[in-house]
């Protein structure tokens, strides 16, 4: 503490408890973040400086007092978080750490305002806030972000901010408990997760209770996952090497057909990820074609938009796609390493992220702001117009 009083000293008002959370953050130092907030529960309601903690009902004398982790010890106990140990190999793990219900007013775009990269958080490994290949992500209404962690056989959840919340594994019910690989998540509007692997979709609690198993055809490439919020069906992305199709599914498990023969591409497409607008239209990123597919919410198809290229509504094998609250396309371009964002005809808007090591999937906020998972070096990053 005498450390932050003396960096007050120098900063100023420029020396919020934010910057110092992005800092460790940053610094991946999560547990320290973490350690933070329990110790100075302060923390937790964001003030805006250093004096208002200071002046918060736990003056800093009291703090001071008290017996604190040594930061070497903290520092060991992060590493320890690689190996196996009861904390970190369990079916549900949880942290002090609970999020608030934030305003779900979605906030207009603002054309000419630049997207700025709020938070980035996660590196390689397997404890708790590290990714082996993350690949789908979903925010829930009260702003839990859910990750596909692939290669870690579970869905970790967090934060807006990039603070970890708790985990589940991902098994299938019954004696085998076999494993599951997490390809991409989806939310419902009951906030139940729908999960999809390379041969099952599964629904979990967000506690991570199974709730339903559908079994797929083992295509062998991993798969894109949404729901529909206005028909309540799930909807699959499947390509088995040379055709592609949406397998689309009711809520209890039965199937309702396939989409997506009629799409209009000169080559066979390679659908990867797929999302759903407000009004119920499918929208579908195309691995083969370079292109993203729109669909009614019967399957016929009625445009598309983009090309293979590195223009600004050109695309290198583009993946993760969402749609904001007022109808803007995002979508991550993966080769050309940027995420960028149309209007709901397939113009291009600007640019949210460029400079990215395999932007993955995405997905927007309540709020409209846009995570990113990035599966070359196994992070996510939150971008905001604020």
């Amino acid at each position: 503490m005498e450390l932050l009083q003396e960096w007050h000293k120098r900063k100023g008002n420029a020396a919020t408890i934010q910057v110092l959370m992005e800092a460790l953050q940053e610094a991946e130092l999560q547990l320290v973040v973490d350690s933070l907030k329990e110790k100075y529960p302060e923390l937790n309601e964001k003030p805006n400086s250093f004096k208002q903690l200071l002046t918060a009902k736990q003056p800093m004398e009291g703090a001071c007092g008290r017996q604190q982790k040594n930061p070497v010890q903290t520092m060991s106990d992060k590493q320890s978080m690689d190996k196996p140990t009861a904390f970190n190999t369990g079916q549900v793990k949880q942290s002090v750490v609970q999020p608030k219900r934030k305003d779900t007013k979605v906030r207009p775009i603002r054309v000419g305002q630049p997207w700025v990269r709020k938070v980035r958080f996660g590196r390689y490994g397997s404890g708790r806030g590290k990714f082996n290949r993350p690949l789908g992500v979903a925010v829930s209404q009260d702003n839990e972000v859910y990750i596909a962690d692939k290669g870690n056989t579970r869905i970790q959840v967090f934060t807006m901010d990039g603070v970890y919340i708790r985990e589940f594994t991902t098994t299938l019910p019954g004696e085998t408990g076999e494993t599951l690989e997490p390809c991409d998540v989806a939310v419902d509007r009951n906030d139940n997760l729908w999960v999809v692997c390379e041969k099952h979709v599964v629904q979990y609690s967000r506690e991570g209770t199974c709730l339903v198993t559908i079994d797929l055809p083992h295509v062998g490439y991993m798969c894109g996952i949404t729901v529909s919020m206005a028909t309540e069906q799930v909807i699959v992305t499947e390509f088995d090497g040379q055709n592609g199709r949406l397998r689309v599914f009711n809520q209890d498990g039965s199937e309702v057909g396939t989409y997506g023969a009629g799409h209009r591409s000169p080559e066979p497409w390679w659908p990867r990820y797929v999302t759903v607008d407000g009004e119920g239209n499918i929208l579908v990123t195309d691995g083969k074609n370079h292109c993203i597919h729109v669909l009614d919410r019967e399957g016929n198809f009625k445009f598309k938009f983009g090309s293979e290229g590195s223009d600004e509504s050109q695309f290198k094998y583009p993946r993760g796609i969402c749609v904001d609250g007022k109808g803007n396309i995002i979508v991550a371009d993966g080769r050309n390493g940027c995420v960028k964002m149309f209007d709901s005809q397939g113009r291009f808007l600007c640019y949210i992220g460029s400079g990215m090591k395999v932007p993955w999937a995405v997905t927007v906020s309540p709020g409209g702001d846009v995570v990113v998972t990035h599966w070359k070096d196994h992070t996510v990053s939150v971008w905001t117009q604020d």
